[in-house]
């Protein structure tokens, strides 16, 4: 009885897809029973590849995935881009902990529930949701059963109160040159007067008025002024590498806690962040000349636009 069952579905199979290729009628040109084939084969195959993408899931190891993007991640090879990488999984993994989802099938709301619900800043949620869309493309190349579900989203996360923006003036400068200790200072000096990032500090290397480093993995290179070296070379660190002993994060910490307690002590008027004083840099180096293809080479910008970008982010009018 099944047997005959199996051969009669069979047959109405072969004459609907004859029909579907000879005819190509409408759904409504079908019969009930012919629609009720089709339907089961619609789930059936749904099903079946469902099944199929779960087994080939359950087989990645979301732990070696991870550490091969984060190690390759990034055409520049930067250690502060990697660093970018791993924070903004670890957020995505606090979240599909917290609601019990599996990295590997996050589907399209999820995506979009995750994005919602990431903390910070403006700029730092924009680099989570990029690194994440990153770590999914990356999957989605190695494995065919996995969709980036980041792509194509209009979410975007919940505003929340924005620092407000602070570069220090002459008068704030000259305290914070003449009260913070030798290292503080040297780091303060270089990217207020020069505006160096501070992911180049540690890796500075000065022969003579030359100095070479590596910022946003690749290298740069260029002069500093009498001033910059007199500063450097009036201290108690290295001549040719004098910030080598410390990270970025370090060198950004003793900054700010530093600027912090001048602030708390009422000395100056903001406790200023390392990226402030590349912000004073930024303009004053521009209202002194107006140049800002110079300006652009002086930040290691890659293009003039994104010096645009740059100054009207700090309300300055080009």
């Amino acid at each position: 009885m099944t047997k005959n069952l199996t051969t009669s579905t069979n047959k109405n199979i072969e004459n609907i897809a004859k029909r579907i290729a000879n005819e190509s009628p409408q759904l409504r040109d079908l019969s009930n029973e012919q629609l009720d084939i089709i339907s089961k084969l619609v789930i059936t195959q749904r099903l079946t590849n469902e099944m199929n993408d779960k087994v080939n899931i359950a087989n990645i190891d979301y732990n070696v995935e991870k550490n091969i993007f984060i190690m390759s991640a990034g055409k520049t090879g930067s250690g502060d881009t990697k660093l970018a990488y791993r924070n903004a999984l670890r957020e995505l993994e606090k979240f599909t902990e917290k609601n019990n989802i599996n990295i590997l099938l996050m589907n399209y709301k999820e995506a979009d529930d995750f994005i919602y619900s990431i903390p910070g800043s403006p700029n730092s949620k924009r680099l989570i949701i990029a690194a994440i869309s990153s770590f999914y493309s990356y999957l989605e190349r190695r494995y065919s059963s996995i969709k980036n579900p980041i792509r194509g989203t209009k979410a975007r996360p919940i505003g929340k109160a924005v620092k407000k923006l602070e570069i220090p003036d002459e008068a704030d400068m000259a305290i914070i040159l003449n009260e913070l200790p030798d290292l503080e200072r040297m780091a303060v000096y270089i990217m207020a007067y020069r505006g160096l990032r501070v992911g180049a500090l540690n890796k500075l290397k000065i022969w003579g008025t030359s100095y070479q480093s590596y910022s946003k993995g690749k290298e740069i290179y260029g002069e500093f002024s009498n001033d910059i070296l007199f500063n450097i070379k009036s201290s108690n660190f290295l001549d040719k590498s004098p910030f080598s002993e410390y990270s970025t994060n370090a060198i950004k910490l003793r900054i700010y806690r530093q600027t912090m307690k001048l602030f708390n002590r009422g000395r100056i008027k903001s406790a200023y962040s390392a990226h402030d004083f590349r912000h004073y840099f930024a303009i004053s180096e521009y209202k002194n000349d107006k140049d800002i293809y110079k300006l652009s080479k002086l930040l290691d910008h890659s293009n003039i636009a994104i010096t645009e970008t740059y100054l009207k982010g700090l309300k300055i009018a080009i």
